[in-house]
């Protein structure tokens, strides 16, 4: 247990200038595969780069289809602390969750 909240605390501690942040409202959308498993989502904007931090909300699996307003052509969503990228076109990107999994994507500017 003092090892998973010692995890946690230091992401909240590194990620902090982000969570401090406005949100941006409208900043993202996202659908989910399974009608009975919502996805929520929030985005903040922190120096260059658009943060989307999402959860699926229930103990099932789903697939989230996202849209991030204001992003074209190409680049790559970097999911903090899960050692992956997924590509992104046009703001648009797709990511699996397990039951009630948090995934945090870090997109940046070109």
């Amino acid at each position: 247990m003092l090892a998973g909240v010692t995890a946690i605390n230091k992401q909240i501690q590194a990620l902090a200038p982000v969570l401090n942040s406005p949100n941006v409202k409208d900043g993202a959308a996202v659908k989910s595969s399974a009608a009975d498993v919502p996805i929520d989502i929030l985005v903040k904007k922190h120096g260059d780069a658009t943060y989307v931090f999402a959860v699926g909300m229930r103990n099932a699996e789903t697939k989230g289809a996202f849209t991030v307003a204001g992003l074209k052509g190409q680049a790559k969503a970097e999911v903090l602390d899960e050692n992956r990228t997924i590509d992104v076109t046009d703001g648009a990107f797709e990511d699996s969750f397990k039951p009630f999994e948090v995934h945090l994507y870090k997109i940046a500017a070109k």
